[in-house]
């Protein structure tokens, strides 16, 4: 039995309307986004996303999927949790898939979000027909370990990541940007502005017990044949490659979708790119644009 949904209508967009909706799942209040008719997509947002991440390419898929767009807990218009870990949140977005869609479904996973992605396939791979990833991390890179210093890091996130000398640090690394967007900033400083420091912390110290944990396990034993997509983006930086070269040894039925049109955000930085080679490759076309 689903647990009660709330749905409030929102403007159409791009001809296809939205809504906006919140499901108890395991005693949070998951917040998420709702769009389009067909079989269920279910995208999982990384570290400073929120229900909006997917927003710029959700029109082009909700053509052919209903694609559903949840806030982690803590993030956009979800209640926290007290206890986060990789764990938690696998169980969450099982439950959140049980409640809201028809499972199986194409799970698309972002940046950290994959990491959850490919921990509810390896524990319930019935839930997953296909995976798509999307800039996928091997392991947290060095400069983020710094918001693993114990009562320091609420604050050094604050002093790194809230102001505009960590935006410019954060972006010399990831060189994230928007097409067209002259600053070449404003992703990375709504993404943090609307990320609450403690719930950025909890997040990153989840993967890195997550990642401490399972290491080992997924190079020995995770093999899976599901139908899995890659996306590349044209930033070629150490954690980013790391997972790439070793991604053939999880994933029997891979396909790597090269965007080198972005760099490390495609979902964000070419939307259009984005949308149309990866639902060519879902068995969909689309004219490719460079903006939605």
């Amino acid at each position: 039995m689903k647990p009660p949904s709330a749905e409030k209508r929102s403007l159409p967009l791009n001809d296809l309307e939205e809504t906006s909706a919140c499901v108890c799942i395991d005693g949070s209040a998951i917040s998420y986004k709702k769009s389009g008719s067909g079989p269920p997509l279910v995208f999982f947002h990384g570290w400073i996303g929120n229900e909006d991440t997917f927003g710029p390419c959700h029109a082009a898929f909700a053509r052919h999927y209903t694609v559903y767009r949840p806030a982690w807990p803590g993030y956009g218009k979800s209640s926290p949790l007290r206890d986060v870990s990789i764990e938690s949140l696998v169980e969450i977005g099982k439950n959140f898939i049980l409640a809201t869609s028809d499972a199986p479904v194409t799970l698309v996973g972002n940046c950290l979000g994959g990491n959850i992605a490919m921990e509810l396939l390896r524990r319930y791979p019935s839930l997953v027909e296909r995976l798509v990833l999307i800039e996928m991390y091997a392991f947290i890179p060095w400069y983020l370990h710094l918001l693993l210093i114990p009562h320091l890091n609420v604050l050094l996130y604050r002093l790194l990541f809230n102001s505009i000398i960590g935006f410019r640090f954060l972006n010399s690394l990831l060189t994230t940007r928007i097409a067209g967007d002259g600053e070449g900033m404003r992703y990375i400083e709504e993404g943090f502005h609307r990320t609450s420091a403690r719930t950025a912390v909890d997040f990153l110290k989840a993967v890195n017990r997550f990642e401490n944990k399972y290491r080992l396990l997924y190079r020995q034993q995770f093999k899976t044949d599901v139908a899995t997509i890659y996306i590349e983006g044209g930033r070629n930086f150490k954690p980013i490659s790391a997972f790439k070269e070793t991604a053939h040894t999880y994933f029997r039925n891979l396909t790597i979708v090269p965007i080198p049109e972005s760099l490390h955000v495609p979902i964000a930085e070419q939307p259009g790119l984005f949308s149309a080679r990866v639902l060519f490759h879902l068995g969909h076309a689309l004219e490719e644009r460079t903006h939605e």
